[in-house]
């Protein structure tokens, strides 16, 4: 069967469906329009924080980096990489390591500096990405709350359940325009499970599985975060730092709060304290099995991914190549490919998160959502005595 285009298969949204295929059907070859599109369907992310008076009128234009030593910043996804594509000013980037921030600040033109809060004194962005080590994340993220400048911060925000629930606590208290990179949202895989979801159209939902098995700790070290392995200063391994998306994923479709059933984990291969693998069992309240998997196990460059959610009426599963989902089911056997102009993944997150700052709207996900998924994890870690 020839893969069907998403603009032959998505429903209304905020309007009726009749309307929604009108307009998808004038999308078909433009990739403009496709872009449109998917901010209409981008507008499905729930968020309980409200617009704040720093959210403006304007897309941000000014942008700084605290904590840049962070692998992230210049591995996957590469976020000073993303900062560039997007036209931005990259007006400062901090690490405490003064030869780190030369080097980052040095690969983006931009300015060092050592003390994140001078940066911010004199360099006045208008939007912040904030990384650092985990255990120096709450700290960051307190006086960015404080600043009243919005700002994207690399989960896990802390090395512990209590301390990230406290941090969203507070920042729900100031009305902070803060989030997390919820990466795994940004795929046609999560926006047409979730929209199916939403309505019926699967039936009853068996179960939902996510693996995420990535290569191995070298990486870490390569880029000097070997603090990645320590539980101290990262508060847990590969559950933590892979499978949070897992467990973001499964609320974020089901629109459900699961439970942790069972948990196990594996220091087998690294024998670091923080494990390499982890395999964990919830159950949603309508009695929905997911089942995440996520480890540091993967034997070269690449990964070992799959994303599938099983149900009485069809059987959805995202494809190999990241950019379309799978659907199975009687006399049916289909792909729907993302439309041009879609931005997924890391890149998504961060062009949804300047959209929506230069709209006045509220952040596409809430710091209760990073809490929950942290949450999840660490009870993980209990039921398998990690903790």
């Amino acid at each position: 069967m020839k893969p069907r285009k998403a603009s032959d298969y998505i429903g209304e949204l905020s309007h009726s469906r009749r309307e929604f295929l009108d307009r998808a059907g004038k999308f078909a070859g433009s990739g403009a329009a496709a872009a449109t599109l998917f901010e209409s369907l981008q507008s499905g992310f729930a968020s309980a924080q409200p617009a704040p008076k720093a959210a403006g009128t304007r897309r941000p234009q000014r942008v700084a980096v605290i904590g840049a030593g962070h692998y992230h910043a210049t591995l996957a996804p590469f976020y000073l990489r993303i900062l560039q594509s997007e036209k931005l000013n990259i007006v400062g980037v901090h690490d405490p390591d003064r030869n780190v921030a030369e080097d980052r600040a040095k690969r983006c033109g931009s300015t060092p500096y050592t003390d994140y809060r001078t940066m911010l004194d004199k360099t006045k962005p208008e939007f912040v990405l904030s990384l650092c080590r985990h255990v120096d994340m709450p700290t960051a993220f307190r006086f960015l709350v404080d600043s009243g400048i919005p700002f994207l911060a690399e989960k896990p925000w802390g090395t512990d359940a209590q301390t990230v629930n406290e941090l969203a606590a507070y920042a729900e208290r100031k009305k902070a325009w803060a989030t997390a990179p919820m990466s795994f949202r940004y795929s046609w895989f999560a926006q047409i499970a979730r929209k199916m979801v939403q309505s019926g159209e699967l039936g009853t939902i068996s179960h939902m599985l996510v693996r995420f098995n990535q290569p191995g700790i070298q990486r870490y070290l390569d880029e000097g975060n070997s603090w990645m392995l320590s539980k101290k200063e990262a508060g847990g391994g590969a559950l933590l730092n892979l499978g949070f998306h897992g467990f973001d994923l499964c609320r974020y479709i089901t629109g459900e709060e699961p439970k942790v059933v069972s948990a196990v984990t594996s220091h087998s291969i690294w024998k670091r304290e923080v494990e390499d693998y982890a395999f964990v069992t919830l159950r949603t309240p309508s009695g929905i099995v997911f089942l995440n998997e996520a480890s540091y196990t993967f034997p070269t460059a690449g990964s070992d991914s799959e994303r599938k959610i099983a149900a009485a009426k069809a059987l959805l599963r995202a494809t190999n190549t990241g950019d379309g989902l799978q659907i199975v089911g009687p006399g049916r056997d289909e792909t729907l490919h993302a439309p041009d102009g879609f931005t997924g993944s890391w890149p998504g997150v961060v062009k949804d998160c300047l959209d929506r700052i230069g709209r006045g709207e509220p952040p596409p996900a809430t710091v209760r959502d990073c809490a929950r998924a942290v949450s999840l994890t660490f009870d993980a870690y209990r039921a398998a005595g990690e903790a």
